[in-house]
């Protein structure tokens, strides 16, 4: 049985209405003095979590979007909010971000001989947590939110309150993809990898169409494009609307048109498809380490790389179609049904040597393309998609 593994970051959640006494514990917490940090409203707010915290040692100073260090001027201000949020029935959505110490050393985010945190970090992260979250909500224009880090020997964490000083709705409960969503833009934010995509971003960029030998090329061409070119072509739907990898239509030949990118890809970037597949690999490890490996936890990672590969496949084929398209208007340029004519069994030599080249330089270009495109915004979002 496989070690379990502990995850980089966990998010509980929960919320109080207007009634309950959490909601006053955290309007008496606002007033805190940060220096202190262990007194009774500090130790109130904290029961509101004790079922899974532990007793803290520091609290950072309460940071809001705005703000990282409240003034007691801006206190009172957040408080104000606060209070006219409880007099006029606001939920309030009580929010932890816990974080395995260890995880967020091998981040570079906190030193545990030095103890020392880096905490404008952990701010950004809970700030885009935040924006996430009031977005999926429709709370941007409402909602109002206050947080603060905490550390102990075990676990540092943050805590955010959220209200609505004019409330608009009477339901606290948020959906199970904003919570994903949340947890997503604290992660990706302290994965901070973003030198490793940059070298899968770099793989390519050596080694592209530009870079290979013409007369090799159109060796392998005539050798092995064209047989497949053909194939192909005479098998797609008359419509050529429905020109387009994922159409059904193209069922019975989306094989043909996988083995034609299989070919391109193993002929010009086998090196780089063997490093690819290993800086995806590293990819899901990060996110293995981050999330943890629960069953709902899994789903945010386990098909990862097999979708990025998939959707490399995919546009690859739909540049290939598309030079399909430019070679059928090429044969039959007076053509102006969607219906085409049958297939002519001496094509232009000209056309088809043009229409090869344009396959190379195209599919090239969408590899490149490819590369570019994993990056951090698309990880963060994709993760949110299939969590």
């Amino acid at each position: 049985m496989s070690e379990t593994i502990t995850p980089g970051v966990v998010l509980k959640t929960k919320f109080v209405t207007a009634k309950k006494k959490g909601f006053q514990d955290y309007v008496q917490y606002v007033d805190r003095e940060e220096a202190k940090g262990k007194g009774d409203a500090h130790r109130s707010m904290f029961s509101l979590y004790n079922h899974y915290m532990d007793n803290p040692d520091k609290a950072s100073a309460l940071f809001t979007q705005q703000s990282d260090h409240l003034s007691q001027e801006g206190k009172q201000g957040i408080k104000s909010l606060f209070e006219q949020a409880q007099k006029k029935n606001s939920i309030m959505w009580q929010d932890v971000i816990t974080f395995d110490n260890e995880w967020l050393q091998n981040r570079g985010v906190y030193d545990s001989k030095t103890h020392t945190l880096d905490e404008d970090a952990l701010k950004q992260v809970t700030r885009k947590s935040m924006q996430s979250m009031m977005k999926k909500e429709g709370l941007q224009e409402s909602a109002v939110w206050s947080a603060a880090i905490h550390y102990n020997t075990d676990n540092i964490h943050i805590h955010v309150a959220t209200i609505e000083p004019n409330p608009t709705r009477e339901r606290g409960k948020r959906k199970p993809k904003t919570l994903d969503a949340m947890k997503s833009e604290v992660v990706n934010g302290l994965l901070n990898r973003t030198q490793e995509r940059n070298q899968i971003n770099s793989l390519i960029r050596d080694h592209m169409v530009n870079s290979k030998k013409e007369n090799s090329s159109m060796k392998w061409s005539n050798r092995e494009i064209k047989p497949m070119f053909l194939d192909v072509y005479n098998h797609l739907p008359k419509d050529k609307r429905q020109w387009h990898y994922g159409y059904q239509t193209l069922n019975p030949i989306r094989a043909k048109i996988d083995e034609l990118t299989t070919r391109y890809l193993d002929k010009y970037h086998g090196k780089d498809m063997n490093q690819l597949h290993e800086k995806l690999d590293q990819e899901v490890n990060e996110l293995k380490q981050a999330y943890g490996d629960g069953l709902k936890d899994k789903k945010r990672y386990q098909h990862y790389k097999q979708n990025k590969l998939d959707d490399l496949y995919k546009r690859m084929g739909n540049a290939f179609l598309q030079e399909m398209k430019r070679y059928d208007r090429q044969q039959y340029p007076r053509q102006t049904s969607n219906i085409k004519h049958p297939y002519k069994s001496m094509p232009s030599g000209v056309q088809l040597q043009r229409s090869l080249r344009s396959i190379q330089r195209s599919m090239g270009q969408t590899y490149d393309q490819f590369i570019n495109d994993l990056d951090h915004q698309k990880l963060e979002r994709k993760i949110e998609r299939e969590g």
